[in-house]
């Protein structure tokens, strides 16, 4: 018998930067390629390059703006 997996798979977590960016478009908040590129790589978020396109993980993404959003009020 098989067990089955737990854990989601981290590629599950995996967005886009251009992909990130459209989707916080939708918040009050929304943020350009450039500057999350720049926040994620101030603050270690690890930025993985397929083809032309960085790519990071949804979760950090998220913390990262929302530390920026908390610090322009």
């Amino acid at each position: 018998m098989a067990i089955s997996h737990l854990t989601p798979n981290a590629d599950d977590d995996i967005r886009s930067i251009p992909e990130a960016v459209e989707l916080l478009a939708e918040s009050e908040h929304p943020v350009s390629r450039s500057t999350l590129e720049r926040l994620c790589r101030r603050n270690g978020v690890r930025l993985v390059k397929y083809g032309r396109t960085n790519h990071a993980v949804w979760t950090d993404i998220l913390e990262v703006h929302r530390d920026w959003v908390a610090s322009r009020r």
